[in-house]
Parts: structure tokens; sequence; C-alpha cells
């Protein structure tokens, strides 16, 4: 273990008082220090994630398995190429190639962990910004 002396220009050593045994503690400046001060700005480790539904979770896994096997039916009966209408969204899905499950599941999970991440609060949208993804991954 190593020591580090405290540096009072460190923000984290900050606001540090040094008292000597013969000098009185300067309580006056201690306590403006801890109630007086403006705290500082929150950053990302500091911040609360947003709140997102009970459910939340379950309607991701929902509806990106309904959008996998609304793709991969239309495959079966579609040329490489076609566009692919997913029921509920306006924008089409068009890969430039036959597609495999395989590859439609990683880009699937990968969508999924991004989503955990970085929640989004309307859950309707999901189904279109799944589809975004894979035009934009796949495509």
């Amino acid at each position: 273990m190593r020591y580090e002396a405290p540096n009072s220009s460190n923000r984290w050593d900050s606001p540090m008082f040094t008292i000597l045994p013969e000098d009185a503690p300067p309580y006056e400046f201690i306590y403006d220090a801890l109630y007086l001060c403006k705290p500082p700005p929150p950053n990302q480790s500091t911040q609360t994630q947003p709140l997102s539904s009970t459910n939340f979770l379950f309607e991701l896994d929902r509806t990106t398995q309904e959008v996998t096997s609304c793709i991969m039916s239309a495959q079966k009966i579609m040329v490489a190429g076609d566009n692919i209408k997913v029921p509920g969204v306006e924008e089409t899905v068009c890969f430039g190639h036959k597609v495999t499950l395989a590859e439609i599941t990683r880009a699937r999970r990968q969508f999924i962990s991004y989503t955990k991440m970085h929640p989004v609060e309307d859950a309707s949208k999901l189904m279109a910004l799944f589809v975004r993804y894979l035009n934009s991954t796949l495509g």
C-alpha cells in the first residue's frame, strides 16, 4: 500500500483543512465548506438511470422476435434484394442478400444489449428502431 499526501489542488482532496496541534480548528470555514458551498455539477457516474417500465425487457424481446420472425418468413417467398414490409413500421427492411437467422440473431442480441444500456422512453418505437438498426447493420 502506498501513501499519497493530500493536495488541496486536487478536486478529490478539496476542501482540505490543515490543522496543526497548536492551532484552533477553523470551525466557520469547515461549516461553510460543508453546508454553504454549491455542490459540484452531476456527471455520468452520479446521475441516475432513467426509469423504464417494469415490462420493458419483455417488450423489447417480444418486439425484436416479431420482427425477426417476420423477416425470416418473408425471405422464404421473396427474392434477395426485395423490400420486406414489417407490420406496424413505415420503413421497410432491405437487405442486398439473403440474411441467415444467425446474422439476424446476432444483430438482435447487439440491439438488445445497446437498448438495455440506453432505454427508450416510448416502447412503441422499439420496432421502428430495430428495423432501422437492421438496415444499417445488415443492409
